[in-house]
């Protein structure tokens, strides 16, 4: 069995806004000026959606380690689309060399429904061809390495974050960003940092797996 260990950072796609469904503003509102307000304030608080969303979003950096194969954990950092095609069809193509040789199992937190959906979304609209992943937690093989879904005892009590997971397990956490800060360190084009917090979720991610017992080597 490979194993690969997997996070991802992503930040809303600039021209999702033209996508979606204009909002509506609150019926019971008469004046033009608080009419006005109500849809800037939906509007602010649907594109904070936009990053968490598989066919709303971009991913910039992928990080993965895969166990059993290689020591050597990887950051692909995508900067722009072209450089986000060409790293998501070297990594599908990994990917499928891996896949042919053992059985690969994604290892995540919460990646049933963040980080594989976001990787296939993105695949496909980049027109990058995507191995097909099965994503539905009750046959999908990744579901058993989804290690929020473990720890959450399979969607029976409500998750907690992956900090918290990990300061729960005692495990030091040296990185500070917040995931809702990637769009801004992406402004300030904080590459490095990108890639330190990607690697630290990868590193916490395996540190919990192992405490869950469940890469078999």
């Amino acid at each position: 069995m490979i194993y690969i260990v997997l996070d991802i950072e992503t930040i809303a796609h600039p021209d999702a806004h033209l996508w979606v469904d204009d909002v509506k503003p609150d019926g019971r509102l008469k004046d033009p000026e608080k009419i006005a307000a109500d849809i800037i304030e939906k509007n602010i608080e649907r594109d904070k959606t936009f990053a968490l969303h598989p066919d709303t979003n971009l991913i910039v950096a992928l990080g993965y380690h895969i166990i059993g194969h290689s020591d050597d954990p990887h950051c692909l950092l995508m900067r722009d689309a072209f450089e986000a095609k060409e790293l998501l069809r070297s990594f599908w193509e990994e990917y499928r060399a891996l896949d042919r040789r053992q059985e690969v199992r994604f290892v995540t937190f919460n990646g049933l429904t963040f980080d594989i959906p976001t990787l296939l979304s993105n695949s496909l609209w980049l027109d990058v061809e995507a191995p097909n992943v099965e994503t539905d937690k009750y046959r999908s093989p990744h579901a058993e390495f989804d290690v929020m879904w473990r720890l959450s005892r399979k969607g029976v009590v409500k998750p907690h974050s992956l900090k918290f997971y990990a300061k729960r397990a005692g495990l030091p956490l040296l990185d500070k960003v917040n995931g809702s800060e990637i769009a801004q360190m992406v402004k300030d084009e904080d590459w490095t940092g990108i890639e330190a917090h990607c690697m630290s979720d990868v590193g916490l991610t395996h540190a919990l797996a192992n405490r869950l017992k469940l890469l078999r080597m």
